[in-house]
């Protein structure tokens, strides 16, 4: 055999090789042109969200109650691409931020929303704080009508506003909501957010229509109220909440109003980690 067939081979053998390593990256991030990807993290009783834009950007929405949520992280975003792009903490309840501490001391986040609660100052939210401020993360504090765009993708903050922040009594009356668009597609992803901001926001006109809801505040009782729930007209709902836990989440009373409505209800505590793939004109779970 020449030196120059046996160049040519070893060439062909490595643009093979290339073209399987990318492909195979490719399935194991678990991308698909064009696609909006949101896994609803089973955290136990918390929330955790890991969004993958079709612009390969990865938007975090809450860690969870554990320090492990990193690696709920790594699962669904390429080993080549670990950066978060944004992460927010909606409020300072453990149960939502614990999980972001490790998340940002490992380095790998760009930008942060948050709102700075004085009146909850705990130990896990001290140290997001201060992890945020060694890692020279650039926090943003949320605000009411604030929009960021990931490619053709769109999260809006539509709360707090502020003049909630000035009234707001707890935490829960603090927590930021967004609505994430992809298309003719949307996400509305509630926090803890009572039923007292609920009524605000309705009060305000804010776009609420959404195709997928994040059940505010794991179904409590004291959210997700029925003219809110109308108002929103989801065709899923994700209740993302632990098993058998202590304060009877998610309440029977949102299981029926959710029902009545013809809504679709998956639950963490139920079926585990929950995937929604949003096309620009159709969302789906698998």
């Amino acid at each position: 055999m020449s030196n120059r067939t046996s160049t040519k081979i070893w060439a062909l053998r490595f643009a093979v090789l290339v073209v399987i390593l990318a492909a195979a990256v490719s399935l194991w991030s678990g991308r698909a042109p064009g696609t909006l990807r949101v896994w609803f993290a089973d955290v136990g009783q918390g929330d955790g969200i890991v969004i993958r834009t079709p612009s390969q950007e990865t938007i975090v929405v809450d860690g969870g109650p554990r320090q492990d949520f990193v690696q709920e992280v790594d699962s669904h975003v390429p080993v080549t691409d670990r950066a978060v792009d944004l992460l927010v903490a909606t409020h300072a309840d453990a149960d939502h931020i614990t999980g972001l501490v490790g998340l940002v001391e490992s380095g790998r986040v760009v930008n942060a929303l948050i709102n700075r609660d004085a009146t909850k100052q705990t130990k896990v939210y001290q140290h997001l704080l201060a992890a945020l401020a060694k890692q020279e993360v650039n926090v943003i504090e949320a605000q009411a009508g604030q929009e960021y765009t990931f490619g053709e993708v769109r999260v809006r903050v539509l709360w707090p506003s502020v003049a909630g922040l000035a009234a707001a009594k707890e935490s829960n009356e603090k927590s930021i909501v967004l609505r994430v668009s992809y298309g003719s597609q949307d996400l509305l992803l509630t926090g803890d957010a009572p039923d007292t901001v609920e009524k605000q926001l309705l009060q305000q006109g804010s776009a609420l229509d959404a195709e997928v809801l994040k059940v505010g505040h794991h179904g409590s009782k004291y959210s997700s109220i029925a003219v809110f729930l109308q108002a929103v007209s989801p065709d899923i709902a994700i209740v993302s909440v632990g098993a058998k836990n202590r304060y009877g989440h998610p309440a029977s009373r949102v299981l029926a109003d959710l029902e009545k409505l013809g809504i679709e209800v998956l639950r963490t505590d139920v079926l585990g980690d929950i995937l929604v793939e949003c096309s620009l004109v159709q969302c789906r779970t698998k």
